[in-house]
């Protein structure tokens, strides 16, 4: 499910598959260059340094970053299928017109990044750190942000479909304009300031009601 604004990542016909994955990134960081336009397939990586690093064009297929650190690194016009991102940190990281299909980051941090036209479909982001993130034109679909933390958050363009959103915490992130009659939401953390605006039905406005202590009957 699209937002009609959001880009979709440009890629050049099919990226060269290459095997050289860290050798690549050290090149790239060293010249500061862009890895662009190529497919890394099955690669897995432990407790890795690949901060500050820019992907362009590229496609990752069954990878996984545990624990690694990818602060800072940019990635544009990327895709990710049933990718592993869990435990790592892509804290004030950049991502633009990309892709999240399958992919898992259980645990890991977004903190500080800024997402515009990115897409998450059937994914697995839950405990994620999301703390003062900015997410301009974000589809999400049929994906679980449950117990997750968006806190201080920009949240411009979101749209929700078929989302767990079960304990997020959405403290001093307004959630004026966004629909969440498609998605879950229970026991979340946000207050009348933040929840004004937003759109619920009449079961999630009942339930939001006795979070705010209000008594229904």
């Amino acid at each position: 499910m699209d937002i009609m604004k959001r880009l979709k990542p440009r890629t050049a016909g099919s990226p060269e598959a290459r095997t050289d994955f860290e050798p690549l990134v050290r090149e790239a960081q060293e010249e500061e260059t862009a890895v662009e336009n190529k497919t890394f397939h099955g690669f897995a990586f432990e407790e890795k340094d690949f901060s500050q690093t820019v992907f362009k064009g590229c496609i990752f297929e069954r990878c996984r970053f545990t624990r690694c650190n990818l602060k800072k690194t940019e990635f544009m016009d990327v895709i990710f299928r049933t990718c592993d991102f869990s435990g790592s940190l892509l804290e004030g990281g950049y991502l633009s017109r990309c892709e999240f299909h399958a992919c898992k980051n259980v645990g890991g941090s977004l903190y500080r990044a800024f997402l515009q036209d990115v897409l998450f479909s059937g994914c697995n982001f839950g405990y994620a750190n999301c703390n003062c993130s900015k997410w301009k034109n974000v589809s999400i679909a049929d994906s679980s942000f449950s117990n997750a933390d968006f806190g201080e958050c920009s949240l411009k363009n979101l749209e929700l479909s078929n989302v767990e959103l079960v304990r997020v915490n959405f403290s001093h992130t307004p959630l004026a304009g966004i629909d969440f009659t498609a998605s879950e939401i229970a026991d979340i953390l946000a207050s009348a300031w933040e929840l004004r605006g937003a759109v619920v039905s009449p079961a999630q406005a009942a339930e939001l009601a006795k979070l705010l202590g209000v008594v229904v009957v």
